[in-house]
């Protein structure tokens, strides 16, 4: 009897410590394994750069046409940017979407340059540039009226769907500024409400449910416009917004959807072009080091990418055209700047970013003392972006590429089996009942992308 409660004991002992060994194995090792592997693409996507192919990665350029043309390979592999945004005039049917997002990725692969990110802005209702291919949802504002957050997550998920099988790996929606005042001259029916909750309840699922998307391939979505541009009674295209509250007062209203959104696991975030004194008078919140790296990065804990707004905006255009703009937005925390064009300002900033790599106001790596330089970190964040799009292959050998896949399928596949509630049909049927607000923009200007360009 001894010799057999001894045995059972003994077998016991051997199976938790089995199971122990296991939990380690699977809970630990692999994924420390698969981190390491990553950061393994990562550090060599980053040495595979040169100076001039490093300084063009947090550009990203508007083109002209609707199609890869002599003129859109020149530009491209002149900048050799880090991506392409799109709008309105560059998209006709998904067809042509296809193939357009299929060339330009080609064409970067024959720059020997990582993938582009693809982006485009399609925030629902009047701010929407792909109009085929897409589920054409209502502004924001009225689905926030709703009240009904799985149709929300149901809504970004779709969206978010749809764009990637275009080859749109990035959208700029939702927007989190809560439009709390009612007389703001670009916010308004693109917010989801003038609340905290009410923007809670919907823009947080509408990310939530298109970051789950991106995971099967769907588009990234990208909060926006840190740190709040809901308060502004002047449009940030055409001039310089001042919100004039401490940094306590935006804590507890402007700041909150940013900072549960990104608890909830946002990976990316746009700036807005935007004058707070109390925080920083010397610099907007693109350009701000307390804003983006103190508050966004350090109080917020964000880890992802950092957009900017466009750069060509008068906001930043017109009031701080005596500083090196693009450098500026790198050192303070942003990791991409947007431009509306492709001639004139992104050549000058890709010329200004070489030129501080060079003098070494723009490291390639840090000093030495564990932090990463302001450029390493822009572009290792955006690698990191990109990681979906790369090939592990060339940075992997054989056998860690084909394990570092299959362990990334699997994690992916256990990641989506959460589920949205509603399909397209039935979200068809759900916006046929939601009567659009019109829009209150009527004259005045117009912001046109790529008005700076000559031809």
């Amino acid at each position: 009897m001894r010799k057999s409660k001894k045995s059972i004991l003994v077998i016991l002992v051997g199976l938790a410590l089995g199971a122990g060994l296991y939990a380690l194995w699977k809970f630990l090792y692999l994924p420390q394994k698969y981190n390491r592997l990553t950061q393994k693409i990562l550090n060599g996507a980053f040495a595979a750069l040169d100076d001039a192919a490093l300084a063009g990665q947090p550009i990203h350029i508007a083109i002209p046409g609707t199609e890869l043309t002599e003129q859109n390979r020149k530009i491209i592999t002149e900048l050799k940017p880090g991506g392409i945004i799109f709008f309105g005039f560059n998209l006709e049917d998904a067809a042509q979407i296809k193939k357009l997002t299929s060339d330009l990725q080609r064409l970067a692969s024959e720059l020997e340059i990582p993938p582009f990110l693809i982006s485009t802005d399609q925030e629902g209702g009047y701010v929407r540039r792909v109009r085929d291919g897409v589920l054409q949802t209502p502004p924001a504002m009225n689905l926030g009226e709703t009240g009904d957050s799985e149709l929300c997550r149901a809504t970004g998920y779709h969206v978010s769907h749809g764009l990637g099988q275009l080859g749109i790996n990035v959208f700029f929606a939702p927007i989190v500024d809560i439009n709390n005042n009612p007389n703001n001259p670009v916010i308004g029916l693109r917010s989801f409400g003038s609340t905290i909750k009410a923007v809670v309840d919907c823009a947080l699922p509408f990310e939530e449910g298109a970051r789950l998307a991106h995971l099967a391939g769907g588009s990234l979505p990208v909060i926006k416009h840190f740190p709040g541009h809901g308060d502004t009674h002047v449009d940030s295209h055409w001039a310089l917004p001042v919100i004039d509250k401490p940094l306590q007062e935006l804590r507890a209203f402007e700041l909150v959807p940013f900072e549960k959104a990104i608890q909830a696991g946002a990976q990316a975030v746009m700036t807005a072009h935007i004058l707070y004194p109390q925080v920083d008078k010397d610099a907007p919140a693109t350009l701000s080091a307390k804003w983006l790296t103190t508050t966004l990065r350090g109080d917020l804990k964000f880890q992802g990418v950092v957009f900017t707004d466009a750069m060509e905006m008068s906001a930043l255009s017109k009031h701080y055209s005596h500083i090196v703009r693009p450098v500026a937005a790198i050192k303070a925390g942003a990791d991409v700047m947007l431009y509306t064009s492709w001639q004139e300002e992104p050549p000058e900033a890709k010329a200004k970013i070489l030129e501080a790599i060079k003098n070494g106001d723009l490291p390639r790596i840090s000093n030495g003392d564990g932090e990463r330089s302001a450029l390493e970190r822009a572009v290792m964040n955006q690698l990191t972006a990109k990681l979906p799009y790369i090939d592990a292959g060339k940075y992997l050998t054989p056998e860690e590429a084909a394990w570092y896949r299959q362990y990334g399928e699997e994690r992916v596949a256990k990641k989506k089996s959460a589920r949205v509630l509603y399909d397209t049909e039935a979200l068809q049927q759900k916006y046929a009942k939601i009567k659009w607000s019109p829009s209150k923009k009527k004259g005045g200007p117009i912001w046109l992308a790529g008005r700076k360009n000559k031809g």
